[in-house]
């Protein structure tokens, strides 16, 4: 299966608090998402891919218009409510739009592709663009895996069927730079974003955000602001960015004659 999503994401760093208060607000009008459990819940596991400069982090940070990521994505977990489904995938983001461009395969057969190795066979045509756009990710900007995420989602959709407006609340999100093989519902974090009691809300959907959930995320003090996950986590403990950030000229050098050596562009 091949699916494709563009929409806009707005992104909002939440305490418990604020979450209390917006949930009796939206329950009439929003409900549990039908891919989790009975409240919407469901893990998530991402392993992200990167260059050896980690030139997706430095476009965010640099405010490029035109980026991408890669990942192989799994939800839900082997012995829970949810049972375990596995996506390769590109993320697109372009002017503010986010194209999401994936496809569902076993987990091994997603692993094998962000490798650059063949699809499984009988795939759909839409299904192959795909395939190849992270093939050429893989081959030409020589993308790897950098970093494993893990965290809680809940998802929530719009009762009406004729519009795709969803929001989801993100908890315990930890990272890590080792062990770069993701299995269903992993625990195996001993780092984490946030401080306790915050969680990552997104706002989700093709059209423009209703009245009503304006004035409500105004009223309850949401306020938007850039977040990514992976630059975070990065940022916190990449061990090839946090030198950087440290202000370690040296490691900034190695990583140019990395670059120059392994022909791969430095993004900043």
């Amino acid at each position: 299966m091949s699916d494709r999503l563009d929409r806009f994401e707005l992104k909002f760093v939440i305490t418990d608090r604020q979450r209390q208060a917006l949930l009796p607000e939206i329950t009439p009008r929003l409900c549990a998402d039908g891919n989790g459990s009975a409240d919407g819940f469901y893990p998530i596991i991402s392993l992200y891919y990167d260059t050896a400069t980690r030139d997706c982090y430095w476009e965010k940070l640099c405010g490029q218009g035109s980026r991408r990521k890669l990942r192989v994505r799994v939800y839900g977990s082997s012995d829970g409510q949810v049972r375990p489904t596995s996506f390769v995938e590109v993320k697109h983001k372009c002017d503010g739009r986010v194209v999401k461009r994936r496809v569902q395969v076993p987990l091994a057969a997603a692993l094998a592709v962000a490798d650059g190795q063949p699809a499984p066979p009988l795939r759909s045509p839409a299904e192959l663009r795909v395939i190849e756009e992270v093939h050429r990710l893989v081959r030409d900007r020589k993308f790897r895996p950098v970093c494993c995420m893990r965290y809680d989602r809940q998802a929530l959709a719009d009762r009406d069927p004729a519009s795709d407006l969803r929001m989801t609340f993100d908890f315990g999100i930890g990272y890590r730079f080792h062990d770069l093989t993701p299995v269903p519902d992993d625990r195996n974090f001993s780092q984490y974003l946030l401080t306790e009691g915050q969680s990552v809300m997104e706002v989700k959907g093709t059209g423009a955000v209703p009245y009503w959930l304006s004035h409500l995320l105004g009223t309850t003090g949401c306020r938007m602001a850039s977040y990514s996950k992976y630059c975070n986590a990065i940022a916190a403990g990449d061990p090839v960015v946090r030198p950087i950030r440290m202000g370690n000229g040296a490691a900034l050098k190695s990583m140019q004659h990395q670059s120059n050596s392994d022909d791969l562009p430095v993004s900043a």
